[in-house]
């Protein structure tokens, strides 16, 4: 099995040397911990107490809400139009979904809009919604933002105020992504602010009307085709025009270097990560090693998952899964102090404070986070060692 090298991580943070002379400024030019951030900086800003820096973070911290606000508002027009009856009744709708329906009918109009009878017209409708059309380009990466968002500052928290540690590379990768996650963020909730009215809905029912015209024509299935296709292509037009000058367009364009660089460690670090678990013996892939992998004795695959957990945070600082395989195999290998910092991380990532009751009292606790908040209050708080995931004690 290859290893990649670590100097992976260098190559993947050169792509933002391109930055570097732009302050401490965000991708879209709101304040940010900028691409020069320092580790120093990072959490200087994090720990103060001055108006400007806890006003950054608190709208930090709000923009998912705010998100999310104006996601709900556009699913409640999509109720009241009937475009959720297109969906599985039996799960919650969400935002995706309806525009999943959209991506379906625009791959087959013509078997969408020619049977005569309610749904057929509900697609014809949404696919000439061009309000709605908008929405799925601006939204496309928004559980992605958000996540990236949350993770980042968990981390960042993690090292102010618990045993998270971090390096210069990593605090400027950190920062580097939460910056960008929430200039997308800041785009999308400007763009979904300007689609909150309701649209022409005379202009909705001519355009649904024509396409379901076309579809149920007594003309030959290709000239029904052909016409669909012009219809279309028309409608496709006007929402290139319209999206040529959205926030959330606009900054994909000024920000492609940023997100190329960002996905391509999503790419290199989690075939790394899956290793990792695959040579992780308690890990719930564990099984599907390759034979060689799995002669191997527990330590000798603890050193392995260790190894390419260790590759794989070089790339990604942010990866739960490498997270925990690291944390797990650190603690085999070496014990408590060297362990608890990433235990430490790992909850930061899954929202838990071992020092915050609240953050996991009402919650149930999957194996791993126990095992991890076990590891990092051992001792801390005059508590006995604990059972291990494994049952051994420590």
């Amino acid at each position: 099995m290859t290893i990649f090298p670590s100097a992976l991580a260098l190559v993947a943070l050169s792509a933002l040397a391109f930055a570097r002379q732009a302050g401490p400024v965000a991708p879209d030019g709101r304040r940010g911990f900028g691409a020069r951030a320092e580790l120093s900086e990072v959490l200087a800003t994090v720990r103060s107490t001055r108006d400007a820096e806890r006003a950054l973070l608190a709208e930090l911290d709000g923009l998912p809400s705010e998100l999310s606000v104006l996601v709900a508002g556009a699913m409640e027009r999509y109720r009241e139009r009937g475009y959720l009856a297109l969906l599985d009744p039996s799960r919650e709708a969400a935002m995706p979904d309806v525009h999943r329906v959209l991506e379906q009918a625009l791959g087959d109009p013509l078997a969408n809009f020619a049977a005569v009878e309610r749904s057929a017209e509900l697609r014809a409708r949404l696919v000439s919604d061009l309000r709605l059309r908008l929405r799925r380009q601006v939204t496309t990466s928004h559980e992605l933002e958000s996540l990236e968002l949350r993770r980042g500052l968990a981390v960042l928290r993690g090292a102010t105020e618990g045993f998270v540690l971090l390096t210069p590379d990593e605090a400027m990768n950190i920062a580097a992504r939460i910056d960008l996650a929430a200039s997308f963020l800041r785009a999308m909730r400007n763009d979904l602010r300007a689609l909150r009215q309701g649209g022409d809905e005379a202009e909705i029912a001519r355009r649904a009307e024509t396409l379901l015209a076309l579809a149920r024509a007594s003309e030959g299935e290709q000239v029904r085709r052909a016409g669909l296709a012009r219809e279309l292509e028309t409608l496709a037009s006007v929402e290139d025009a319209m999206s040529a000058v959205t926030f959330t367009v606009r900054l994909r364009t000024s920000c492609r270097e940023l997100l190329d660089w960002r996905a391509r460690i999503f790419s290199e670090s989690t075939a790394l990560r899956d290793e990792a678990l695959l040579w992780l013996p308690d890990s719930d892939i564990a099984k599907q090693a390759p034979p060689d992998v799995q002669k191997l004795s527990r330590s000798e695959r603890m050193r392995g998952a260790r190894l390419r957990a260790q590759q794989a945070l070089a790339l990604d600082p942010l990866d739960p899964e490498a997270v925990w395989a690291y944390a797990h195999a650190t603690d085999f290998q070496f014990g408590i102090v060297e362990s608890r910092p990433w235990y430490d991380r790992f909850l930061a990532l899954r929202g838990i404070r071992s020092h915050d009751h609240r953050t996991y009292a009402e919650r149930k606790l999957d194996l791993r986070e126990r095992e991890a908040l076990d590891t990092v209050q051992r001792g801390l708080y005059g508590g006995p060692g604990t059972a291990d995931t494994t049952g051994q004690r420590r």
